[in-house]
Formats: structure tokens, sequence, C-alpha cells
């Protein structure tokens, strides 16, 4: 096991020189826009970060920010004076982050002093809770800087929800007629289309109805303020998924819509990033309004642990990807839980809100 000390830098929002300490000196140097000095950490073990890694005979703060940056990660470190770790977030499986003293973080980079920088996700608060209308639980435990809206499928707010901004959805055809002004009580901004269109156990509808549907009682929504999104189709195949959604935009030609929604299951990150991929061809903003494995009766906690991260680091990276709810905001007693019994969240709802 290999143990190592970084220091850490974070976002405040303006462009400054950053002075690091290191036994005494300072770096000077300023780094690039949006990053300033955080901590030193310690890397025990398990490496706190672990999505993306090089090793470089001039490594800097800065050359290992550029780096981490060029792959779309948040999170850049030096350690062992050539090697750069990247990231988006804490590896959970190191466990608790653990600090220590700047003198610590005093080693010398193979071409430059040594040190560990962060900053903020972008956007804060595209992060979603998809919260199924009998989850009685307090939503307020998801308050943080990551979450930023809440839907149920449904027109009506989730009684309890005191804090996150609510998007009403169509869930079929049924009850239609008073969507404006249920998601006007609400006080819903947003409106989601019908909940998976294309297969037969949801909202089970054709392109062509449902785009008569839309044309008829949510595309007029657009002038009175109301942003939209697309029906939210599967990553099934044909007929279902984009292949469906591609139907129906043709169906409902001249129609408004913000968002293009889209829902996933499937077996790993691969075919994740695939799906979002092949939905940029709209080029429309991306709601990403349900995900989880496929396999869900069988995957196990510890499966959710390492696919969350990876999931998460991918969505904070990717622009097309405007919002995004994971399908875990409840308790099921199955794996993807991100609360448990006594209310409180799981190790999964922690990941979720930092």
């Amino acid at each position: 096991m290999r143990t190592g000390t970084l220091s850490l830098f974070t976002t405040i929002g303006i462009v400054t020189a950053n002075v690091v300490p290191h036994l005494g000196r300072a770096v000077t140097k300023t780094l690039p826009a949006g990053w300033s000095y955080l901590g030193c950490k310690v890397d025990v073990g398990n490496r706190i970060l672990v999505a993306a890694n090089q090793v470089s005979a001039t490594n800097t703060p800065q050359t290992c920010i550029a780096f981490c940056s060029s792959n779309g990660l948040t999170m850049a470190g030096v350690e062992f004076s050539q090697e750069c770790w990247c990231g988006n977030s804490f590896n959970p499986v190191a466990g608790t982050v653990q600090s220590a003293a700047d003198s610590d973080c005093s080693s010398t980079c193979t071409g430059d002093s040594r040190a560990n920088v962060r900053r903020s996700k972008p956007d804060p608060g595209r992060r979603g809770l998809a919260w199924p209308s009998d989850n009685n639980f307090d939503p307020s435990i998801f308050k943080s800087g990551e979450v930023g809206f809440l839907y149920n499928w449904g027109h009506n707010n989730t009684p309890k929800n005191t804090i996150f901004p609510f998007y009403a959805m169509q869930w079929n055809a049924a009850g239609i007629s008073t969507l404006e002004a249920d998601a006007r009580a609400a006080g819903a901004t947003t409106i989601l289309a019908f909940n998976e269109p294309d297969i037969a156990s949801q909202a089970n509808m054709t392109p062509e109805s449902a785009a008569a549907l839309y044309k008829q009682w949510i595309h007029p929504l657009s002038a009175k303020g109301f942003k939209l999104a697309t029906p939210a189709v599967t990553n099934g195949g044909a007929p279902t998924g984009l292949t469906w959604l591609d139907s129906f935009l043709a169906a409902c030609s001249g129609c408004a819509f913000d968002y293009i929604a889209l829902h996933w299951y499937g077996g790993w990150i691969d075919d994740f990033t695939e799906f979002i991929d092949g939905a940029k061809k709209y080029n429309k903003p991306i709601y990403l309004t349900e995900f989880g494995l496929a396999w869900d009766a069988d995957a196990q906690a510890s499966n959710y642990l390492e696919f969350l991260p990876l999931a998460l680091s991918y969505l904070d990276s990717e622009p097309a990807v405007a919002k995004y709810a994971f399908f875990g905001a409840f308790h099921s007693g199955t794996g993807k839980d991100m609360i448990a019994a006594d209310g409180t969240l799981t190790d999964l709802g922690k990941i979720y809100v930092s």
C-alpha cells in the first residue's frame, strides 16, 4: 500500500492568483480560472481520485489541471512528483478523506512544486430527484448544492417538498386537460411529457397519438412561459427508444420543445455513454430523468457504489446533459436505495449530494 499527501484547491468563483504554502515558501503562479486552494489531503491505500491519470516528467499543478480538464474531469492532483490523478468526486472506496498539514505537501514535482487541485462541478443543481408519489420521506435530506429539482411523474407537487423546484409530468393521456392549471398551482415552470410511451408497460402510445396530444395540450404552454421536454423514451432498440422519438418528432413538426427527455436502464457505463451520445443528434439539451442498471433485481449496493460515481462523473462533465435524476430517491430495500429505512441517506445518497 502506498501513502501520499495531496494539497487541494477549489473554485471560489473568481479568478485570482493562488498562494500555496510549502515549507515556508509560496507558489505564486496563477492557476487557471476557476481553481483555488483547498488544502492538503491524504491518499492511503485506495486512491481518492481514480477517473484518469498520467505520468509526466514535466508534471505541475497547471499541467495536471490541463490534462484533467481535457478529459472533462473537475478534480486534478499531482502526487509522487510525476503522477497526475483526476476525477469529479472522491473515490467512495477510499473512505473518509483525511486532511494533513500543508507542510506534508511539500515534495517537489518533476516540473514544479507538488499540489492537488479541484474545481467545482459545472452547473450545480443539475441533479434531480425522481420521487415516487408513495415516498413519505422528507426530500430535504437531499438539500445540497448538487440537487436542484424534483418530479414525481404527476401534476401535483410532493406535499413534503418545500425546497426543490417541482417539474410537472403528463404521464399519459389521462387528465391532460388539467395539466396547465395543475402545473401552475404546483408552481412548476417545466413540463415533462409522456413517461416511456415507447413501451407497453408504461404510457404505451404510438408516436402519432402522442404527437396529436402534445400539439393540442403541451405545445401551447411554451408561449405561456413553460419550458417543455419531449416524451421520455427508453434506450430500447427499434421501434422503441430513439426510433420512436424520431417518429414522434416527425409527426409533431412545428411543436415547441426545449429539452430531449430520456430514460436509461442498461448494463454498465459504456452503453450508458453510448446512448447519451446517440441523442446528441437532436441538438437540444438532454434531460435524463431516470437511469439505473437494467439488472436491478440482482444489483447489490456495491454494484451501485461502483457505477454511480462513474455515471455522475460522466454526466457532470457532459455539456449535452442539462439535468438528470438517478432512480433511487426512495427506500425499497434494494441496492439502488439512496434513503435508508430510518429516513437518512445511504452511502449511495451521500455520494449523490456530494
